[in-house]
């Protein structure tokens, strides 16, 4: 209890400092804001929203009734009714996979155990982003971005593996059709834009922390550190810690430096395939009442980073 009273305390003085530095510098950290909510509304906003709509239509018109796959992915990731959720969480991207799992368990179709399995496989970035943002946008190479793309799918599919542990519950049964809610477009739009206004959030959190982050050169030190220890570029490194909390800035910044196109190419997968402490927080938010700890979701993603990594290293060797 003590233990938990100090922590708390620490948590609310690292908030009111942040706040004091946010006074201190009003029109640098309110331009850093601004610079997220045009990333949000830019990158973000344009494809995320109608898959929020129109995913969240397909999960309540689907009712309960089992999807063929189904049956080949309780036998190979020992979880119910999870290939719908998958496919639409990789043609969607993050945080779509935790906002679906979160919906199937509201709606009954898996438990609190199949949900922390589902995490580990389900929760990937989409297409649009990384061909599209990371692969033609900030490494000018479409095929690049396939590689990238390709490299975060095939992680997943093996992370799953690596975290399905035993067989669960079994939670078949008989179609039941959803009752016909006359208002289930507006709720369903209604749930899109709240669910899209919090991802907003968290990527203008995310950036004013980064941005405290390097005018404190808290960043900037730990980059030298560092670069110095494994004798890697200071920009590369920085690009990293960045990446590590927002996915868009540290990708963005990579895509900048002198490297060469596939090391920044394997780098790039592996923080996409990370995905950055703002999107685990958006997940968090989706998944709060199935109490998962963020501590599962971050070693789970470690997992699917390097091999992203692997796989991607593999594929630039083949390719390349």
């Amino acid at each position: 209890m003590k233990i938990k009273l100090k922590s708390n305390k620490i948590i609310l003085l690292l908030l009111i400092l942040v706040c004091f530095i946010f006074v201190l510098s009003p029109k640098v950290y309110a331009n850093c804001c601004l610079n997220a909510l045009s990333v949000w509304a830019i990158n973000v906003l344009p494809t995320l929203l109608p898959f929020f709509i129109l995913t969240r239509l397909i999960v309540n018109l689907s009712g309960t009734k089992p999807n063929k796959l189904d049956k080949y992915f309780k036998n190979i990731y020992h979880t119910n009714n999870s290939s719908m959720v998958y496919f639409l969480s990789i043609l969607s991207g993050y945080p779509m996979g935790a906002k679906l799992i979160c919906n199937m368990y509201e709606l009954g179709r898996i438990d609190q155990t199949d949900a922390k399995k589902m995490l580990s496989f389900c929760s990937v970035s989409g297409p649009m982003f990384i061909v599209g943002t990371v692969g033609v946008g900030f490494l000018f190479s479409f095929k690049a971005g396939i590689i990238i793309l390709i490299s975060n799918i095939v992680a997943s599919l093996i992370n799953g593996l690596i975290y399905r542990g035993k067989k669960g519950k079994d939670l078949s049964f008989d179609y039941l059709p959803q009752k016909r809610n006359s208002n289930l477009l507006y709720d369903c739009v209604y749930d899109a834009m709240i669910s899209v206004l919090m991802v907003g959030a968290f990527i203008v959190l995310s950036f004013l922390i980064i941005e405290i982050l390097i005018n404190l050169k808290v960043l900037t030190h730990l980059s030298i550190l560092i670069s110095k220890i494994f004798n890697v570029d200071f920009n590369v490194v920085l690009s990293v810690l960045k990446g590590t909390i927002e996915i868009t800035r540290g990708t963005l910044d990579l895509g900048k430096t002198c490297i060469s196109l596939n090391a920044k190419l394997v780098i790039a997968s592996g923080l996409v395939g990370f995905g950055g402490i703002s999107v685990m927080l958006q997940s968090m938010g989706f998944l709060s009442k199935l109490k998962i700890r963020l501590t599962t979701m971050l070693l789970q993603k470690l997992t699917q980073a390097m091999l992203c990594i692997i796989i991607s290293l593999a594929l630039v060797k083949m390719f390349f």
